[in-house]
């Protein structure tokens, strides 16, 4: 009776990490959870931007506040408002700050945009152009207007859409924890 070589399967590296993997499940269960507000779910998405974006070092020095603003839609306002309540992020303690669509926004680390033309967005985009500022919408086609990311729904579920060539000119950098999730990046 001949034996047969026994063979051991070895797996592949694994390039996804565990932290990878809490990530995508952080927002896989915000996404599908059915108690959660839109604008509550569009707040934690904006929180998770802002704790996977890297900034320049001579944009957040010092002990200044970090700026979350939003345009247009005061109900994700008050969301992030409660999301990011107490929270500090990179040693900045966390402030947002409601914009009315026609009127300018102060200096933001992030901007989210969300009721206005798409006139108004591609303004505000141009504005902040080469600026470091994360641009966030749901308008259709914010990210061709060169905005940095865009909210929409997929089979029900909250996706982003990020432009990278945007992220570069701002001079930022998102992990790839948070592009993994992505729906399309180019």
């Amino acid at each position: 009776m001949s034996q047969q070589p026994s063979f051991r399967r070895r797996s592949a590296p694994s390039r996804i990490g565990p932290f990878t993997i809490a990530v995508v499940l952080l927002m896989q269960a915000l996404a599908s959870a059915q108690d959660l507000t839109e604008s509550a779910l569009k707040a934690a998405f904006i929180y998770n931007f802002a704790k996977f974006t890297e900034w320049p070092a001579d944009v957040l020095s010092g002990v200044e506040p970090f700026v979350l603003c939003v345009i247009g839609d005061s109900a994700v306002s008050d969301a992030l408002e409660r999301t990011v309540k107490a929270r500090v992020l990179a040693g900045h303690n966390l402030t947002v700050s409601y914009v009315e669509p026609g009127a300018q926004p102060p200096t933001c680390h992030i901007l989210y945009v969300s009721g206005v033309t798409a006139a108004r967005a591609s303004q505000l985009v141009a504005r902040t152009r080469d600026v470091p500022v994360l641009t966030i919408s749901d308008l259709n086609g914010f990210t061709e207007l060169g905005g940095i990311a865009q909210f929409f729904y997929e089979e029900g579920r909250l996706r982003f859409n990020v432009h990278l060539d945007a992220v570069k000119r701002a001079r930022l950098k998102i992990s790839s924890m948070l592009l993994v999730l992505a729906k399309r990046h180019d």
